[in-house]
């Protein structure tokens, strides 16, 4: 975990005061410091994300290199009429500002492979969702 420079703001505070009287005040501030870097920002990858947000979780790195398609409304959080054609981690990433400003939101615009995972999962992360829906990049 990182450590946190600042105690939270009156807004984290607003936001997030129902989870601090549910899991308590130390529980919330080991989310605030959390990192969670999230692969494959899909079906599974979009609500995860959205969750965490609603967590109050401090950084974010969200990992896809895919467009939001109108065949994806159906079941990915971020895909409506005025998404269709964008970026899903630009899309997922503005919507997550919107829950929660205080996160830090880090984008990789590219698809994991066996190939380049170590460049983006040598990073310094808390937590990584598994949200790949490629079972060759699982390998």
């Amino acid at each position: 975990m990182r450590e946190l420079e600042t105690p939270a703001s009156d807004s984290y505070n607003q936001r997030f005061g129902g989870t601090r009287r549910l899991y308590g005040h130390s529980e919330v501030e080991i989310l605030r410091a959390a990192h969670v870097c999230v692969i494959g920002i899909g079906g599974v990858g979009s609500w995860a994300v959205e969750a965490l947000a609603r967590s109050g979780i401090g950084a974010l790195t969200l990992i896809d290199m895919d467009d939001v398609c109108v065949t994806n409304i159906n079941r990915q959080i971020h895909a409506m009429n005025g998404t269709v054609g964008q970026s899903k981690i630009e899309v997922m990433a503005d919507r997550v500002q919107r829950i929660n400003p205080e996160c830090q939101i880090h984008l990789i615009d590219d698809f994991i492979s066996p190939d380049n995972q170590h460049l983006y999962l040598s990073k310094d992360f808390d937590y990584v969702l598994d949200a790949i829906d490629s079972l060759p990049a699982k390998a």
